[in-house]
């Protein structure tokens, strides 16, 4: 089976991270993804997570951690690793979603070909229909269309495919409709206190408008209030995501 492992740099790094990387200190988290109709799970989003109580405990840290010591391709397969092996062995119903920024996708489909997430996936115990990978830091996407074959290809595999953050950029845009993601998650700052900003309210419902033209599912990242989650229902959003529906655990 072809696996996606860790380099050589790893290994030879001395940076705070490299030397966490060596060990067993990163684990995955899963936090909830809920049907805004009926309230079940529909899937959980895998999260990094350093030591309890240490300054890499959060995964804004690690992230920036790994670009500071140039080990982002390294540090990104080891989560994905992490998240699908344990994902696996827990066997819940559902889907997983697993971030991996658009720079690292590519770099991986050139260096281990396109079916190295695929048989990490089935070698873990994850069926291939059942994981998303939510595609991250997509706007630094230097050719879009070598990007998006890159994206035909996994979805080929029968991989599903969701953009995370979505704002309303111009490239994020053009992504949406030369990818056509199966799910796009709205960023948090648009989600947040929807109740009280009518502004924010029209533009989700501006993007409602572009996922019907383009048969995506739409994720409410960052609901925090029983009042957002309430507008965003009544507003017809499918799926939700925020600490007010779940943590993650």
């Amino acid at each position: 089976m072809l696996m996606v492992t860790r380099s050589p740099a790893v290994r030879r790094g001395v940076g705070p991270l490299a030397h966490l990387m060596r060990g067993p200190g990163l684990y995955p988290v899963y936090q909830p993804i809920v049907s805004l109709l009926d309230g079940s799970i529909y899937a959980h989003e895998a999260l990094i997570r350093g030591p309890q109580g240490s300054s890499f405990h959060t995964p804004d840290v690690l992230l920036a951690a790994a670009a500071h010591e140039k080990l982002n391709y390294e540090f990104e397969n080891l989560c994905i690793i992490a998240a699908v092996d344990q994902w696996g062995a827990l066997s819940q119903p559902g889907r997983l979603f697993v971030n991996i920024s658009a720079q690292v996708l590519v770099q991986l489909i050139k260096q281990c070909g396109r079916d190295a997430l695929i048989e990490l996936a089935k070698g873990l115990g994850v069926l291939p229909r059942r994981l998303v990978l939510e595609i991250t830091e997509y706007e630094r996407v230097p050719d879009m269309d070598h990007f998006a074959n890159a994206i035909a290809d996994i979805r080929a595999l029968g991989v599903a495919i969701a953009l995370d953050d979505f704002g309303d950029g111009r490239s994020s845009l053009r992504l949406w409709s030369q990818l056509k993601p199966e799910i796009v998650k709205i960023d948090k700052y648009f989600t947040k206190d929807i109740s009280q900003h009518a502004d924010k309210l029209k533009t989700i419902q501006a993007l409602q408008q572009i996922a019907t033209i383009f048969d995506t599912a739409l994720v409410a990242e960052g609901i925090e209030s029983a009042d957002d989650m309430r507008v965003l229902r009544d507003l017809g959003i499918a799926y939700g995501q925020g600490f007010f529906l779940g943590s993650p655990g």
